[in-house]
């Protein structure tokens, strides 16, 4: 078995996962700059929303759901950031594992392109030769995983067939995503995924980013 690409997911996978608790309180902020109280209910619906959460509140407090959005990824990507900074958003240690993998690299989330574009920058991630996260727009809500959209702009820009690709991630719209595009997918099953049940069978089941190099031949 070999492959031309492995590309990988973000949080719970590179760098550990964020603090929900920090994005709900930039969202406070969001509606606080539009001079609003929200309900909790609706900080919640923005924390991880559908096209329809966001047209919902939209429509509740009468404001345009693209600004709404905008500001909402600008505030989630700067608190995590200031996270990252403070070093309460580490690495993972076994990320070590990547510089061993006979394969072109590539990152693609679910996060803002904000985020994950700093994440490489700060840690001096040299391995990844293309790196994907959202849009801040409606649209890139639409294409968050398990849509296939940003693992297909990976692996078009990397040049690399679906079938000769591996997508690595913690969750099961990661597996759902590659299956969607016709790439194998390997589960990374952190600590935080004890227990964790997925919704699909993925092609490989790991603990460690360690293990990535033993589903290589040769």
């Amino acid at each position: 078995m070999s492959y031309e690409a492995v590309v990988f997911d973000n949080d719970g996978v590179i760098v550990e996962l964020t603090d929900w608790s920090i994005i709900r309180e930039s969202i406070r902020e969001t509606f606080a700059s539009f001079d609003v109280e929200p309900r909790e209910e609706d900080v919640e619906t923005l924390l991880r929303t559908t096209p329809e959460g966001l047209a919902s509140v939209s429509r509740t407090y009468d404001l345009d759901p693209a600004e709404l959005w905008r500001r909402r990824d600008a505030n989630a990507s700067a608190v995590q950031r200031e996270a990252i900074r403070a070093g309460e958003k580490p690495l993972y240690e076994d990320v070590s594992a990547l510089s061993s993998l006979p394969s072109t690299l590539g990152m693609v989330s679910n996060n803002q392109q904000e985020t994950v574009s700093f994440i490489v920058e700060h840690f001096d991630l040299p391995a990844f030769e293309v790196v994907y996260g959202r849009e801040p727009t409606p649209e890139g809500i639409e294409r968050k995983k398990p849509n296939g959209h940003y693992i297909e702009r990976a692996l078009d820009a990397l040049g690399c067939p679906p079938e000769e690709a591996l997508y690595v991630g913690d969750s099961g719209v990661d597996v759902l995503a590659a299956e969607s595009v016709g790439a194998d997918s390997a589960f990374i099953r952190r600590e935080h995924r004890v227990g964790y049940e997925l919704p699909a069978t993925p092609t490989h089941e790991i603990e460690s980013l360690h293990e990535l190099e033993g589903l290589f031949d040769g």
